[in-house]
């Protein structure tokens, strides 16, 4: 037992046994007092106030015994409990006293044990089955000791994967440069060929250093968005405008509906989502394949559905979900070039609007991202922070 329990049991025990005393003599002062009443006033009580006249020192009235006989007979009888009734008093006050003490620092004995294990690095400990029995605010701080240990654990879990691929991902391009200078350095004829390719490995590592950090930001819940009124028609256009800029043998096709559709929302953030989904279709589809974009908007929901749809193979079944955390591709994507930021990144733009983002495979083949956006999204929710996992 620790030092917590015998201070609550002391406090309990002083606690039960004054309260027994107490209560046991104002019960038996109460008894006595009634008693010695009835036998004095059966006694000595006038029977008729004729006859209490005629002889006033034999006979008494009631209020002149309350006053002068009964009380100093009852005041010697305060505080006299037999002795049997003070050794059960002790008794049942240390049993409880005990019991109740026990009650509260056996939880708190248990938790203060797992905090130190948690403290030494053992996040996997759970507490809450210890405590559950008891049905009260001990089994609910159990449990959200064991999730708080729970989601410790997965944090630190996302971010050695986090830190296993940023480095990983960081090997290659430094690879490339120190390649580069190395044939500079044997052959300077090849300085400008060299230079662009430090340069391009440069932008691909300073993109996907700022995308990692725009993710974390939105994980963390540090992005605030600031809302305006977009037009997703226009946006639309000047994306795949952009994209047939870059790739001029693309095929594209484009639908959207004749009324204007416009979506409350941050624009250079929801372009950013679409321009990933809508360039992953492109990179990720056949060499002549055809990219179906299609844009839906529904006055009844308020909500705004756009369709991207490649000819590809798409990924397997179990990845549906996977493709959209951070650093990881489908099997059949590992040859492309790419870090798989992409879709984890449109995923918490769409999320941080109020919608959601769904990726499906097309039978007999292709691949479909559908992003659902509300016309209109309270903000309050936004900044919830996420898990990695």
């Amino acid at each position: 037992m620790g030092r917590l329990f015998w201070k609550l049991f002391v406090a309990f025990f002083l606690a039960l046994i004054s309260t027994d005393l107490i209560v046991s003599n104002l019960v038996e002062w109460e008894f006595h007092q009634s008693q010695i009443f009835r036998h004095d006033t059966s006694s000595l009580a006038c029977p008729s106030p004729a006859l209490c006249q005629s002889n006033p020192s034999q006979f008494k009235s009631p209020a002149t015994l309350e006053k002068t006989d009964v009380q100093p007979k009852a005041s010697k009888r305060v505080f006299s409990m037999p002795l049997s009734v003070v050794l059960f008093s002790l008794l049942s006050s240390s049993v409880f006293a005990g019991v109740l003490a026990w009650s509260i620092s056996h939880p708190i004995k248990l938790l203060l044990q797992h905090l130190k294990s948690a403290a030494e690095g053992d996040l996997l400990v759970r507490v809450s089955p210890k405590i559950t029995a008891s049905h009260d605010e001990f089994s609910e701080l159990g449990e959200a000791f064991d999730l708080m240990a729970l989601r410790l654990n997965n944090m630190i879990k996302s971010q050695s994967k986090m830190l296993h691929h940023v480095s990983h991902e960081l090997r290659s391009p430094l690879a490339r440069i120190q390649l580069s200078v190395g044939l500079v350095m044997q052959n300077p004829k090849k300085m400008q060929s060299s230079l662009q390719r430090v340069e391009l490995e440069a932008i691909r590592m300073e993109r996907m250093i700022s995308e990692l950090l725009e993710v974390f930001r939105f994980e963390s819940g540090m992005q605030k968005l600031q809302k305006i009124e977009v037009d997703l028609k226009a946006l639309l256009t000047g994306i795949v405008g952009d994209v047939l800029f870059e790739k001029q043998d693309a095929k594209l096709r484009l639908e959207m509906p004749e009324t204007a559709v416009v979506v409350e929302g941050q624009l250079e953030l929801l372009q950013r989502a679409i321009d990933n989904v809508i360039r992953n279709a492109v990179k990720y589809g056949p060499e002549n394949g055809v990219v179906a974009i299609e844009l839906q908007h529904s006055a009844r929901t308020g909500e705004v559905i756009l369709e991207v749809q490649d000819q590809g193979q798409g990924v397997e079944q179990q990845e549906l979900d996977q493709i959209f955390r951070p650093f990881v591709r489908g099997r059949r994507a590992s040859q492309v070039d790419g870090h798989g930021i992409g879709l984890a990144m449109t995923k918490h733009i769409v999320e941080a609007h109020g919608g959601f983002v769904k990726a499906t495979n097309l039978s007999p083949h292709g691949f479909m991202i559908r992003i659902h956006l509300p016309t209109q999204h309270d903000a309050t929710s936004d900044q919830e922070p996420k898990n990695w996992l």
